[in-house]
């Protein structure tokens, strides 16, 4: 590959590279080294093409010569990615996990010489929902899933679990921590009591601080907020924070379709006593009390009364086919 990349560089200034499977997962460390090893300069990066600058003093006939090999090296002998008893697991637990992975839903499928330039992202946003993690990599060759799953392991960092069915399962590990704040919930959890007792007292004690280290000290101004959209079913508190993308989804609807039924109803009209003869009497006094206040008005009365049509009768087609079945045509 360098030995193109200097025949290019004869003949033009800027030479394309095109990177496809395995590399795209890592495009940082492809342009480091095509620095690194040609001397040039990456000028333009879009996706997997590298666009590489061979330099204003580029000398042809001084450029590094690279023998040409005769044989292949031996590959290196590098450690089992999949181990029975993984990084802070017993083999008990590393088996029910790998149960757990049978049934979990992947959450993309790599294509055959792809793209992945976003796929530590996904990882990376898939564990703030789940433990567990499954990208699929049905069509792939063994090893190139394997070395998408190194790459993963170093770059997320995961913990590798198995590699069966063609598809790559992994664990988060026990020393991870969110990139956020706050769990993921759809509303914080604190009282208006923490709140001002975090903003007045500065003093807290070892303990404390460690039980509020996920709390979040907000204005007065906040609360208020957060709680009149709670008593008006417009937020959902979550008191469960580890759910999995479907029960989330499931607890969302639900909470979409209760939102919408408490902001478009309206109070019923409820009447104690007796039935039907009862509401007309009512509706009865009701009409009576309105014509002597003189808020009954004529004009709508007049709505409701046959009008003149515009149209004379017999100039529309319904009146011609009416005709014709009344004469027996």
């Amino acid at each position: 590959m360098l030995e193109l990349v200097h025949s290019h560089w004869r003949r033009q200034e800027v030479c394309k590279v095109r990177c496809r499977g395995v590399p795209t997962v890592d495009m940082d460390n492809v342009c480091y080294h095509l620095e690194q090893k040609t001397g040039g300069k990456i000028i333009r990066r879009t996706g997997g093409i590298v666009y590489l600058f061979r330099g204003r003093n580029y000398n042809p006939r001084i450029r590094p010569r690279y023998p040409v090999m005769l044989w292949k090296p031996a590959t290196p002998v590098y450690p089992k990615l999949i181990q029975e008893a993984p990084e802070g697991l017993t083999k008990e637990e590393a088996e029910e996990l790998r149960l757990q992975g049978q049934n979990l839903l992947p959450i993309c499928r790599l294509a055959r010489n792809g793209i992945f330039l976003s796929l530590v992202k996904d990882v990376r946003d898939a564990f703030e929902l789940s433990y567990l993690v499954k990208v699929n990599c049905r069509g792939l060759e063994p090893s190139d899933y394997k070395k998408i799953g190194a790459k993963l392991k170093d770059l997320v960092p995961c913990v590798l679990l198995s590699f069966d069915n063609e598809q790559i399962l992994m664990w988060r590990g026990k020393d991870w921590k969110s990139r956020y704040h706050t769990p993921f919930s759809l509303v914080p959890k604190i009282s208006t009591k923490d709140a001002e007792s975090s903003s007045y007292s500065g003093e807290t004690d070892d303990g404390d601080s460690e039980s509020k280290a996920n709390e979040v000290a907000l204005s007065s101004k906040m609360m208020s907020l957060w709680k009149r959209a709670l008593e008006s079913n417009r937020a959902l508190l979550l008191d469960e924070t580890e759910l999995t993308p479907d029960s989330l989804l499931e607890r969302i609807e639900e909470f979409g379709g209760l939102s919408q039924a408490a902001e478009h109803s309206y109070p019923a009209w409820v009447i104690t006593g007796g039935g039907a003869n009862d509401t007309t009497s009512e509706t009865k006094n009701n009409t009576d009390e309105d014509e002597e206040d003189g808020e009954y008005d004529e004009k709508d009365h007049d709505l409701w009364e046959e009008g003149e049509s515009p149209v004379p009768f017999g100039a529309l087609p319904v009146d011609l086919m009416a005709e014709r079945l009344h004469r027996g045509i």
